[in-house]
């Protein structure tokens, strides 16, 4: 079973270039991760407008929950320093596989 956990943003098109930059499957948030044990990458998917769904995949919701914890910090300070590229940010749900 693996996980996948679902970001909502609403983007000023303006920045669009820099969200995707960030939040892309190569982007930084991606480069960040990719050292963590269960992590196997992301998808950035766009709409019209400005919004975009990110979905990061991790073999294990304990894999997941065990990165944020032991990294919750610098977590946080990664988060807090990225979010003047969006105007909202909502975490949609995390999914398992069904099959």
């Amino acid at each position: 079973m693996s996980l996948a956990v679902v970001f909502e943003y609403k983007v000023d098109p303006a920045g669009a270039e820099a969200f995707e930059a960030v939040y892309g499957s190569d982007g930084e948030w991606a480069r960040y991760f990719a050292s963590a044990e269960g992590y196997r990458g992301t998808e950035l998917l766009r709409a019209a407008g400005g919004h975009y769904l990110v979905i990061d995949r991790w073999d294990s919701e304990a894999g997941y929950d065990a990165f944020l914890t032991a990294h919750a910090e610098a977590y946080g300070s990664r988060n807090q320093d990225v979010a003047r590229l969006w105007l909202r940010e909502r975490t949609v749900a995390r999914f398992e596989t069904a099959q």
